[in-house]
């Protein structure tokens, strides 16, 4: 029995010996003839690294080759979030002491919330070669912790035409989803606002590729091959360095100035703490200089935006300073309006060049049986004045007879209040639209704001509900009323406009009758020598003529506006201008903003017959037209021309 199953044990542990062996020999002949390629291309793809070379975006230039973008190389500490290991806490304060920085600075720039859970955080840039080294060298002390070269933006200007320049940032999912963006990974920066957005495609570069085999341990051997990177495109844009800083500074010692004049309306100070300037050159729509204040630097986005930083720009005292009210702010117009009702007037009949009108302290509308009373802005009965004296010393009153005049044109059925009026019933606002109001500009930058010209489907759509649930008898609450066009047409009740669109309607005055595109870019080019570039495409001024108008209509409107600052609303911030050497054609605006002090307008035409300049101000809370805007846009002629400074001397209490 014993030696039967000694047997039978030694014939079980033969079979599996022999078992193992047949197994083992199917494994290697599987390894050595099956697979062999196969490992044979993984063993070689292994002992190859690719390693990226960064590609520097496009410079940015402005009209005369001066470089306000440009890039450059930099040590930037970057962060991978799902890396950092069971002791966040410990690398952090690691490289705390490393790179000098507060913990609680590091901490806030690894939450930003631009990027995703898995994609590596700037936290610090320019970071010292010691540091690098020390990196690299201890890896355990710091888990998820690289130093990168990377291509960063350098602004040799600051805040110089921040809001036009815009800023880089990581990309987000939806663009990574976007055609445009095909081929872009997610760890890249792109453009996120200003022009770094809308010529993304030419200022992004196309990175390059080094091939280099490594050993087992990872140590490079030598190089197999590489791509070079290709740096992006230059964009060259309309901005002239010299106006946008004239502008600039101009706005901001102006709105200053203003901090220090007494509000007669409120018994306060004005307040002054935003504005906005553009100067367009009127013949092809570009602009030279496009000011918003307060403005930012576009740096404070590179490396990481803190907590701190993001609350600073958000706090209500900063009057958000990322908001560009050059392009996206909506507002009254105020009188700046009245030259396009005049000439909307000219055209149908309402007002004639020739024609008089009085001007009464106050105007009622005819057959109004509530008695509400316009009033002008001077309480003196000024009599009957021309067309060009009505402009000139902007008489309200004047203006309330041409609104209610183009409330008579309205059909039967919506003057009796039975039914809103459609866009093509309404004269004026068609009219209005004509130069660019009410609608988006086509400017190449993000987020342009299109403004409002109301009327009566506008109105009725979005008081409807006020109307029913306040006063079901007040039918004016929903529908158009003749109060409505009389409030039009001073440029005031629902009507906005930003002052890009003034200033695109002014260059049309200007012009003769053409509504320009506006532009900030002249052309994307790339550098072949230090003086030399070959132009890639270049972007063509758009100005379709405004139908309807005649030539002399516009220099008729020309003439009369000319007299503004020398005898009109204008004539005090003007006062010893040398108009013999430079004529100035503009129009004060007082618009008002309840329960906020008025917004101070200025545009104007320079030279004012033959105008290479349209140049908007527009200041909130700076008071009348002639006490902040006008003295503003003054300064910037006198900068402009060459002329001797005046130093922003108010002027006084007019429209």
């Amino acid at each position: 029995m014993t030696e039967g199953r000694t047997s039978l044990r030694l014939k079980v542990l033969a079979l599996l010996v022999v078992a193992m062996f047949a197994a083992l020999s199917t494994r290697l002949w599987y390894l050595q003839v099956l697979a062999a390629e196969r490992f044979r291309r993984e063993a070689q793809n292994n002992s190859v690294r690719l390693m990226e070379l960064p590609a520097p975006r496009g410079r940015i230039l402005d009209r005369n080759g001066t470089e306000l973008v440009d890039s450059r190389l930099s040590l930037v500490v970057t962060v991978n979030r799902q890396e950092l290991g069971d002791d966040p806490e410990g690398v952090l304060l690691r490289l705390s002491e490393l790179l000098g920085v507060k913990v609680r600075v590091l901490a806030d720039r690894l939450e930003d919330p631009r990027y995703y859970s898995y994609q590596p955080v700037p936290i610090a840039e320019d970071v010292p070669k010691r540091a690098w080294y020390e990196i690299a060298e201890h890896p355990e002390d710091f888990p998820g912790v690289e130093v990168v070269p990377t291509p960063v933006r350098r602004y040799p200007y600051g805040t110089l035409a921040a809001h036009v320049l815009g800023h880089i940032g990581p990309i987000d999912e939806e663009q990574l989803a976007e055609p445009r963006f095909a081929g872009y990974d997610r760890d890249d920066v792109v453009g996120r606002s200003g022009v770094e957005a809308v010529y993304e495609r030419y200022l992004q570069g196309r990175e390059g590729i080094v091939k280099v085999l490594v050993n087992a341990a990872g140590e490079p051997i030598r190089r197999l091959g590489e791509r070079r990177p290709v740096e992006g495109a230059d964009l060259v844009l309309s901005l002239d360095l010299g106006i946008q800083r004239l502008a600039e500074e101009s706005l901001a010692t102006g709105m200053q100035r203003a901090r220090g004049v007494l509000d007669t309306d409120t018994g306060r100070y004005l307040r002054a703490g935003a504005g906005a300037l553009v100067v367009e050159d009127p013949d092809t729509g570009r602009i030279l200089a496009l000011a918003s204040s307060p403005s930012f630097n576009p740096r404070i986005f590179q490396g990481g935006l803190t907590t701190e930083e993001a609350e600073r720009l958000e706090a209500p005292r900063a009057h958000q300073p990322l908001f560009d009210r050059a392009t996206q702010g909506a507002y009254p117009p105020g009188s700046t309006f009245k030259p396009f009702v005049a000439l909307a007037a000219m055209r149908h009949g309402i007002a004639a060049p020739g024609g008089y009108y009085p001007c009464p302290p106050t105007y009622t509308v005819p057959g109004d049986a509530s008695g509400t009373v316009f009033r002008n802005w001077t309480s003196a009965d000024l009599g009957t004045m021309s067309l060009t004296e009505a402009l000139t010393r902007s008489c309200d009153t004047v203006f309330y007879a041409f609104g209610y005049d183009f409330w008579q044109l309205l059909p039967p059925a919506v003057q009796d209040l039975q039914r809103p009026a459609s866009p093509d019933e309404e004269v004026l606002q068609r009219e209005l639209r004509r130069f660019g109001f009410g609608s988006r500009p086509r400017l190449d930058l993000p987020s342009a704001a299109g403004g409002l010209v109301p009327g009566g489907g506008w109105k009725f759509h979005t008081f409807q509900d006020d109307w029913e649930r306040i006063d079901p008898f007040n039918r004016c609450i929903a529908y158009w009323c003749p109060g409505d066009y009389v409030n039009m047409a001073i440029g005031q009740g629902y009507t906005l406009v930003t002052p890009l669109q003034l200033a695109m309607a002014y260059s049309a005055i200007a012009n003769g009758g053409r509504l320009c595109q506006p532009r900030v870019a002249l052309r994307v080019q790339r550098p072949t020598g230090p003086d030399s570039a070959d132009v890639v495409r270049t972007f063509r001024p758009r100005c379709p003529r405004i139908r309807g108008y005649t030539p002399e209509q516009f220099a008729f409107m020309r003439r009369a506006l000319a007299t503004v600052p020398v005898s009109g609303t204008a004539a005090f911030a003007f006062r010893g201008f040398p108009f013999d050497r430079v004529s100035v054609a503009g129009k004060t605006g007082t618009a008002e903003v309840p329960p906020h002090q008025d917004y101070s307008w200025f545009a104007a035409m320079v030279p004012a017959q033959d105008p290479e300049y349209v140049i908007v101000a527009l200041v909130e809370e700076g008071g009348h037209g002639s006490t902040t805007a006008a003295p503003i846009v003054r300064n910037v002629i006198e900068g402009l021309y060459g002329l001797p400074r005046s130093g922003f001397v108010p002027g006084g209490v007019t429209d």
